[in-house]
């Protein structure tokens, strides 16, 4: 595995910055391309890949929108579906349609929150459907000496709250580029990492931002369950006391703006306290659902 990935790291070493900035830029065309089609599609409730309603089903036609579950697609269709499509198309579709309905916070792909045994592992909401993805550096490698000795992960989906798929159910085998691509993340991240585009970004990207980056472009949310962000801004002006009033002005300017208070405290008080705001997940992200491995003897 090593050998491999320091074999493309020495090509991509050899590539001159004209030949990577063309391939960067083929790439994101690409990406758009297909971006564009699916928020096309998506608003009218078609699916641009096989440019039919999400509410039909081919059964000799297998499609990644019989996933959203409008259409009649039952547990034991998933195979049709991922022996036709790999992780990467997969999991990109889920998680562009999740960011239709809530930005980034439909997806909690927070590193944070993964196992260290855990190559994979993070949940995706959209509507009333929940999608796991879960591979442990065990499902990687493969089970040596058992029917199931091929890199695989493990895929869950809920509907209500409810048992659809489970993640015992299947034992879902990576594509060979799905296996290019996850191992060279692992191993050669400094310059290679899966993403999904900018409409599948998760909570990992968005709390991976800058801290004033954050601050300066996040509009309030009176809505707990649509926010990204949770902020907890604490003022110390031992110094220089501050009035409930001028608190109360901070307050209405954050409101009557659009800005978080943290930010219009930093630009009001900077100058006669000490500000510290701490940014975190908001509470209303999915959970990561959990898997039991169990122990082979």
């Amino acid at each position: 595995m090593q050998q491999d990935t320091e074999k493309y790291r020495r090509i991509f070493e050899w590539m001159s910055p004209e030949e990577i900035e063309e391939m960067s830029r083929l790439n994101d065309e690409e990406h758009q391309r297909q971006a564009e089609a699916f928020k096309a599609g998506y608003e009218k409730g078609i699916c641009y890949l096989c440019n039919k309603p999400f509410k039909t089903i081919s059964k000799d036609n297998p499609c990644l929108h019989w996933l959203l579950r409008q259409c009649k697609f039952k547990k034991k269709d998933f195979s049709k579906i991922y022996e036709k499509y790999g992780y990467g198309n997969i999991a990109a579709f889920v998680r562009w349609c999740a960011n239709q309905e809530r930005f980034l916070s439909n997806i909690n792909d927070l590193e944070d929150e993964r196992s260290d045994r855990k190559v994979l592992s993070y949940t995706v909401k959209w509507k009333n459907i929940e999608w796991t993805f879960d591979c442990s550096k065990n499902d990687f490698q493969g089970h040596q000496g058992t029917s199931i000795d091929y890199p695989h992960y493990h895929f869950q989906m809920r509907v209500d709250g409810r048992q659809f798929i489970n993640f015992n159910d299947f034992h879902v085998s990576f594509t060979d580029h799905d296996l290019f691509i996850l191992k060279n993340s692992i191993e050669q991240s400094d310059w290679l990492k899966q993403n999904f585009g900018a409409i599948g970004s998760g909570m990992q990207d968005a709390v991976s931002v800058e801290l004033d980056d954050i601050l300066e472009h996040a509009s309030r949310s009176d809505n707990e369950d649509e926010a990204t962000y949770h902020f907890s801004t604490m003022i110390d002006a031992r110094d220089n006391p501050i009035s409930g009033e001028e608190i109360y002005e901070i307050q209405q300017e954050a409101e009557r703006t659009g800005k978080s208070f943290a930010l219009v405290a930093q630009k009001r008080l900077k100058e006669c306290a000490n500000i510290q705001t701490v940014v975190s997940p908001a509470d209303s992200i999915p959970e990561i659902a959990s898997r039991t491995e169990h122990k082979r003897r």
